[in-house]
């Protein structure tokens, strides 16, 4: 055996001890998903007989019956080891054995839901920042963005976070040069970031080039812990009336304490009268999170949330399952609520409101505590936990139970199917209108089950036309950005000093409009590529007198998308001004740029400021209500 082979046949050990460990932690029944990666039948196997085939897998299936679980999953293991040896020394090229084994596992996790997952050492670390709220590293991240005029893309800053990078002058869309005197051209963006990284109190000396300067510059950052902000804006939207504002974009460990932090700030002066909640965009986090955010709205005591799973599962790997007890437990305020009952609230959702951000908005909405405005949330009732393997960085995310709102419903708006017919993955199916139950709030508000959590008050937010998508997606934004800078960039960086930068006017959008049609043809006709597709295929059935027709449609699509640019000019202006701030301006301040003209906070506000209105989805307190004893039982 060759050193090469002996390398690869340790990865294959090492995999093959993993699988086992995933297998024991409930997945072995669907091996065969995992197994079948890749594989086809060489033509000089003889076909097997349907009812030969029948037999097997019945007699397989009775000896199976007869088999201790442990031992099944032992031979699965050795089954997947075998494989893995076969290909390694006989498949025609060389194999990369980690990834094989990765797509195996995914293979098996996914089919069972899309959020139960296998992760490797990078992703676990991923993983940990996003539910950790902090990492080591300087406040700032960069990705490989295609730049007007050369082409390979560069890494430019993406992401420059204040009270870290931002305040040491590095701005998003300033292009990285060196890292510690290394040329970065050729690294990718995960190597990049990584090297930004690295341990508390160590330097790290990185070059920027920005649009307009004519040299780049030299920047030392020093790394530290950077905690990753959950609330980005918290602020009053009516002084008179007291009315505050918090946004909270995700569920990590410091959530609740920030979320804190900006309640008591708002109600320094006195209690608000009104409170809007924006939960918009959020996809979620941890649930002990989700709980104790909403605990500062509701008293000590009031039931939160509840889970009900099939086993409790061990936190250390190599430890066997609770065996038949019940992931059953309902999680309750612990503490007294920070936010009066008299301060009226208003939740604000949309379809990127997901998990933890539907938790808090459901028993909000069950106890009667807010008023739920925007559009129908995500629906994931589902709850995941993290199983570390015994391999060093390396991760299952398995879903383990339901939750259940306050009033019973479960709020899974889809169920999944493994996809079957030699796909792998699963396919997911949206409830039906007969599976959604009825339950009621404490005040006997009707809601429903298994489609998310649906608004008191509906406000649709306006749809983006076609271009936008199409300049979104070819970063035309971003690019502008840039070619403005070149020209502005001192502008630009007193602006940043002052906190205000420069309104888009109609002569720089006229100019963004140039802009677009000389460096991004496509954009001017997104149904370009496909048109030319019908040509080609025309061409080749023998229709080609058919193509004077395309290229009319054509030229008529292209009259429709610049028409576009008039009828959709407001929303592209807003997209610009985006692209500025992001450049200048720290997050806050971006933040509540982005909210001039979002009718769904207007509804908010005014719904929170109106006192009939209020009350007409929300009784106050002491007024007469149904009893919550009507709520149902949790739906199974």
């Amino acid at each position: 055996m060759s050193a090469e082979q002996g390398r690869s046949f340790t990865s294959i050990a090492g995999s093959s001890l993993a699988l086992e460990e995933a297998l024991k932690k409930g997945a072995g029944s669907l091996l065969g998903a995992a197994l079948s990666v890749g594989l086809v039948l060489s033509p000089s196997v003889a076909p097997v007989s349907a009812a030969t085939e029948n037999a097997v897998e019945k007699s397989a299936a009775q000896t199976a019956q007869g088999v201790d679980l442990s031992q099944r999953i032992t031979e699965k293991a050795d089954l997947l080891k075998e494989i893995l040896q076969d290909i390694n020394a006989g498949y025609v090229d060389p194999v990369d054995i980690d990834k094989l084994t990765e797509t195996a596992f995914n293979a098996m996790l996914n089919s069972l839901d899309p959020f139960t997952e296998f992760e490797n050492a990078q992703a676990s670390k991923e993983m940990r920042v996003q539910v950790g709220g902090k990492y080591a590293g300087v406040g700032m991240a960069v990705a490989k963005i295609p730049t007007i005029g050369t082409r390979d893309p560069s890494l430019r800053v993406v992401n420059s976070q204040q009270g870290y990078a931002f305040d040491k002058g590095v701005r998003v869309g300033d292009r990285l040069v060196k890292i510690d005197g290394k040329d970065v051209a050729d690294l990718d963006t995960r190597d990049a970031n990584d090297l930004l990284d690295g341990k508390p109190g160590t330097s790290v000396k990185i070059q920027l080039m920005r649009d307009g300067w004519s040299l780049p510059k030299d920047f030392v950052l020093t790394r530290e812990e950077v905690v990753l902000p959950e609330v980005p804006l918290a602020m009053m939207v009516n002084l008179e009336k007291r009315v505050g504002y918090v946004a909270l974009s995700g569920f990590s460990q410091f959530s609740a304490g920030e979320v804190a932090g900006a309640l008591m700030q708002l109600q320094n002066d006195g209690p608000l009268s009104s409170l809007i909640l924006d939960l918009r965009g959020n996809p979620g986090g941890l649930l002990g999170s989700a709980v104790d955010v909403a605990n500062l709205f509701v008293p000590k005591g009031t039931p939160i949330v509840s889970t009900k799973g099939r086993v409790v599962m061990p936190q250390v790997a190599g430890a066997p399952t609770v065996a038949s007890k019940e992931f059953d437990q309902t999680y309750y305020a612990e503490y007294n609520p920070l936010v009066p009952r008299s301060t009226r609230i208003v939740v604000l959702v949309n379809g990127d409101t997901a998990s933890a951000a539907e938790i808090v908005s459901g028993a909000l909405q069950d106890h009667d505590r807010a008023v739920v405005v925007g559009e129908k949330t995500f629906g994931k009732g589902l709850v995941q936990q993290i199983q570390r393997l015994s391999q060093p960085g390396t991760q299952i995310k398995l879903t383990i139970a339901k939750y259940y709102t306050p009033s019973g419903r479960c709020i899974q708006s889809k169920t999944y199917k493994e996809a079957g017919s030699g796909r792998y993955g699963t396919v997911e199916e949206k409830m039906s209108e007969e599976q959604r139950k009825a339950f009621r709030t404490d005040g006997g508000r009707l809601v429903r089950s298994a489609g998310g959590i649906e608004p008191d008050l509906v406000i649709k937010s306006k749809p983006k036309g076609m271009l936008e998508r199409d300049l979104l997606e070819k970063n035309a934004f971003f690019q502008w950005a840039s070619e403005w800078e070149k020209f502005h960039a001192l502008e630009g960086e007193q602006m940043s000093k002052a906190g205000n930068i420069a309104m888009v006017t109609d002569e720089m959008y006229d100019g963004f409009v140039r802009f677009v049609k000389d460096n991004f043809p496509l954009a001017i006709g997104p149904f370009d590529p496909a048109l030319d597709r019908l040509k080609e295929a025309l061409q080749e059935l023998g229709y080609s007198e058919a193509n004077p027709d395309v290229d009319v449609l054509k030229a008529h699509m292209a009259q429709l998308t610049e028409q576009e640019f008039a009828k959709n000019k407001d929303a592209l202006k807003r997209n610009l001004q985006a692209a500025l701030n992001e450049r200048f301006l720290p997050a806050a301040y971006k933040y509540a740029s982005s909210l001039q003209g979002d009718e769904q906070l207007r509804a908010a506000i005014n719904l929170a400021t109106s006192y009939d209105q209020y009350t007409a989805f929300v009784k106050p307190p002491g007024a007469s209500t149904v009893s919550p004893s009507l709520s149902l039982e949790p739906e199974e």
